[in-house]
């Protein structure tokens, strides 16, 4: 089974969204979505997830990350891959420093999402009405 973890990364001073702009040369080329990545060797979710974002967007979790809350979880229906999904608060917007499975970035307003929407960011925002949870967290920043 594959287990993978991603983030909404908001930030407090902006109220702003970044959000990734998939490699061309990944699954989903030029798609945007949340940062995060696959589970590895004997690490956890929670693991896994400050890894990630760590590689992908040069953060320090001490010194930059405010808070964490859960989003959602989806599991295949043959059981093969999970994701799991969260909101990581960071006190002020800033520049990333990108890795090869990044073609690019940008902040976003919680109103307006760039084109094409990686399928399982849209799934989750969308489908799963996990929106409203993300601009409850904003709203309380």
């Amino acid at each position: 089974m594959i287990k993978a973890a991603g983030a909404c990364v908001v930030a407090k001073d902006t109220k702003r969204i970044i959000l990734q702009q998939r490699d061309k040369h990944g699954s989903h080329p030029r798609n945007w979505g949340f940062w995060g990545g696959k589970v590895e060797g004997n690490e956890n979710i929670s693991q896994a997830l400050l890894r990630e974002v760590c590689e992908e967007l040069n953060l320090n979790i001490k010194r930059d990350v405010l808070k964490i809350y859960p989003l959602d979880q989806y599991h295949s229906r043959n059981k093969d891959f999970s994701y799991y999904s969260f909101v990581i608060v960071v006190k002020k917007e800033f520049i990333p420093k990108l890795n090869h499975e990044s073609g690019g970035y940008a902040w976003i307003e919680h109103e307006y999402f760039p084109k094409p929407l990686h399928p399982g960011t849209r799934r989750t925002l969308f489908k799963k009405k996990k929106l409203k949870t993300i601009r409850d967290i904003i709203s309380s920043l």
